[in-house]
């Protein structure tokens, strides 16, 4: 198969999606590569889903970056938007433009920290429901909120006709059931975005290009996840370079439903 590039997007805020997904569909147009983005379909999350979903993520990693003013996160808890009815000219871009999207679960704190809690059933119900609705076709590729998975989830998708998902991280493209996985191949600590955690670390762009390049040398399955709200809008000239040395060294480029 020789050596294959796959970028995943998760997108989870409504200000990442207005703001983030323009300008990252315009720079992956620019270099003529497709991407694999994930929707959270329920959009923001309530007063009472945050306050009863108040416990630590388990599954991977909390943020360590500061994104969210204070002026944000009351905006959020008094007038949540659902920022896929919102955005649904942009988001119907990333299928115009030949891009997967897939689903992210209903509302990423319920799942992140209430998996055990909530009707799983329910959740993909009404996210593959919505999803029809407006994109007029069936989903078939998922990914877990903080990969937070479990056999209830897996039976669940098998039955609801996904086939592709990204929760199982590192290796090769693996079947679970009648699925595959296509894993995340370079991470950051604790299954954070490499980027993400980078940053966090200290590391400036041109120290991240390099881990990141030669992550890719080394790797016959490189495939890195991003989110709207930070890489799309704060990391673009690096990601410009991602894709550059990417398109240089012709990596051949996979969604991961092209696995």
């Amino acid at each position: 198969m020789g050596k294959t590039f796959t970028l995943r997007v998760d997108l989870e805020s409504q200000r990442g999606i207005k703001e983030g997904l323009p300008r990252l569909l315009d720079l992956l147009k620019k270099y003529n590569l497709k991407a694999s983005f994930y929707l959270v379909m329920g959009g923001e999350s309530n007063i009472f889903e945050i306050l009863k979903h108040r416990k630590k993520m388990i599954s991977s990693d909390e943020r360590k970056i500061k994104i969210w003013t204070l002026k944000d996160k009351i905006r959020m808890i008094l007038f949540p938007i659902d920022f896929v009815k919102a955005n649904k000219k942009i988001l119907k871009r990333i299928l115009d433009e030949g891009h997967e999207l897939g689903i992210h679960g209903w509302k990423h704190r319920a799942w992140t920290r209430g998996l055990n809690e909530i009707n799983i059933e329910k959740h993909l119900s009404k996210s593959i429901k919505k999803y029809e609705k407006i994109f007029g076709k069936k989903p078939i590729s998922f990914t877990s909120p903080g990969f937070n998975i479990n056999e209830k989830v897996l039976e669940e998708l098998e039955k609801k006709g996904i086939q592709f998902i990204s929760d199982f991280q590192y290796g090769s493209p693996k079947y679970y059931g009648k699925m595959k996985n296509i894993p995340m191949t370079i991470l950051g600590e604790r299954k954070t975005p490499i980027i993400e955690n980078l940053v966090s670390r200290g590391k400036k762009d041109d120290e991240i290009l390099e881990i990141i390049k030669d992550e890719i040398k080394h790797n016959n399955l490189s495939s890195f996840y991003i989110h709207d709200l930070f890489e799309a809008r704060f990391k673009r000239n690096l990601l410009k370079e991602i894709f550059k040395f990417v398109k240089n060294n012709k990596i051949k480029n996979r969604r991961i439903i092209d696995y």
